[in-house]
């Protein structure tokens, strides 16, 4: 983290994805030690279903900014964290959590709390491009590189025919009907053969 906050500089946002892989008193103390690196949030700190460990994080360091939410699968999670205040940040995955309706609700419990939502992959599906454009309460998009270094996106990622590429760090999705999805009955066999 050191390393990474001096390449990067004081400006730049940097945050950890833990991962699901700690327990809450690693958790506790590895947020003590990144204190002097000022991470935008912790992501994913513990177990998806440690609602009383969420609760702990955020009483034992109030200072550090908190995200989950990619591996709730229902809007009652996001329901249940609002109304504890135990994150900062709400991260549904469009496709775990239950379609668009289902973040358009997540969204609308955030907002009413005023905290935050960052979809998981959020801009990675045409789906999630609309929903992080319409919402209010999404101040940016999270997305997956998922090419080798020096291959541009729209070569190495296999998209969503008519969906939309990240440019430059930006996005403006496809404004055509249907979320701008533009497949062909060929496209549909290729995928299912």
């Amino acid at each position: 983290m050191a390393k990474t906050r001096e390449l990067i500089g004081p400006h730049v946002e940097l945050m950890l994805d833990c991962w699901m892989s700690l327990d809450l008193e690693f958790a506790v103390r590895l947020t003590e030690r990144l204190r002097p690196y000022s991470l935008k949030w912790l992501e994913d700190c513990l177990v998806p279903e440690d609602f009383q460990g969420f609760a702990e994080m955020r009483k034992r360091v109030p200072w550090q900014t908190l995200a989950t939410g990619e591996h709730w699968y229902t809007p009652l999670p996001f329901l249940s964290a609002v109304s504890g205040r135990v994150v900062d940040y709400l991260q549904p995955d469009i496709q775990f959590v239950g379609g668009l309706t289902a973040m358009v609700k997540i969204c609308h419990i955030a907002e009413a709390a005023g905290i935050g939502v960052l979809p998981h992959c959020g801009v990675n599906d045409a789906y999630g491009q609309h929903t992080c454009i319409a919402m209010p309460n999404v101040p940016m998009g999270e997305f997956f590189v998922n090419t080798a270094p020096g291959i541009p996106l729209n070569e190495g990622y296999r998209w969503t025919p008519g969906m939309a590429v990240p440019e430059d760090g930006f996005l403006v999705p496809n404004d055509a009907p249907g979320f701008g999805i533009e497949l062909t009955l060929d496209d549909i066999e290729r995928a299912v053969s």
